[in-house]
């Protein structure tokens, strides 16, 4: 395995784009916005000087990397001889579906397909094309360049050739993989979201304010942060978005959104993203 694709440059494509270009592969980086390229490219100058200031990559290491990246709004310069390509598109099942089928277009035949979803079923993904032996979830989490899990996600159909060729990929870019079927929300998804989802309804039932309920579960369970916390970094339309899919996909009331969390979502306060979510950012 040499080239990745990664398509979609929020904070996710772009996060996994870094890991993977820093770690000798060559990368693509696809997405239809310019102004997002040049917010990735942005991003990742910014994780080379810091890296190269911390004594963690040598200032020859950090030039070498725009020797390995491209950033691209065409997408078939994207595919050409991508041998992996991890589709990073916002969580909407017809959004993937259709990401996928033109990724059969232009890419390999013999290319994996790998989706960075965090909550949808990928056996579903895989139905949107032909050999759905090679679909399969690599699960990234935020953010990329540092969390040392990658969540690999089994569809009915994926080929153990595929799984073996992805645990193989994500431990060469340094990050230790779990292995899970394909039911909503996997394993991280499923049991991290009740966390966040318990923590602001009981934010919202007023049973302490959002500084203790963030201590109480940080000091009290050896968490690096507060689940609300948490929130605001993954971002609150990210969380409402997979709430609302596991209560799609399970019809189980436990997985429903606090309503709390829905007016924020309405209100455009999403957490980090726009400076104030749970809390204010500058």
């Amino acid at each position: 395995m040499e080239k990745i694709a990664i398509l979609g440059t929020g904070t996710m494509g772009s996060g996994i784009g870094y890991v993977t270009a820093t770690t000798g592969y060559q990368t693509a980086l696809y997405d239809p916005y310019p102004d997002m390229l040049d917010k990735a490219r942005a991003y990742h100058r910014r994780l080379l000087d810091r890296a190269v200031e911390k004594g963690r990559l040598t200032l020859e290491a950090a030039n070498s990397y725009w020797g390995s990246v491209v950033y691209t709004a065409d997408l078939a310069t994207a595919l050409h001889a991508a041998d992996l390509v991890i589709e990073a598109a916002p969580e909407k099942m017809d959004l993937k579906k259709s990401v996928f089928q033109q990724i059969e277009e232009l890419a390999a035949p013999e290319a994996i397909l790998g989706s960075n979803t965090s909550s949808l079923p990928i056996t579903e993904l895989a139905s949107a094309v032909a050999d759905p032996g090679r679909v399969i979830g690599i699960h990234f989490f935020n953010p990329a360049p540092v969390m040392k899990l990658v969540e690999i996600v089994v569809g009915l159909n994926t080929r153990q050739k595929t799984v073996d060729a992805v645990i193989e990929f994500v431990k060469s870019v340094g990050k230790e993989v779990v292995v899970v079927k394909d039911l909503p929300g996997f394993a991280t998804t499923r049991v991290g979201l009740m966390l966040i989802s318990e923590a602001i309804f009981a934010y919202q039932e007023g049973i302490a304010d959002k500084e203790a309920l963030d201590k109480a579960i940080k000091l009290g369970y050896n968490h690096p942060m507060g689940p609300l916390t948490l929130a605001d970094l993954v971002g609150l339309d990210v969380v409402l978005n997979v709430l609302d899919a596991l209560f799609e996909n399970y019809k189980d009331p436990r997985y429903r959104a606090p309503i709390l969390l829905r007016k924020m979502v309405q209100a455009g306060q999403l957490g980090r993203k726009t400076g104030e979510g749970f809390y204010k950012y500058e």
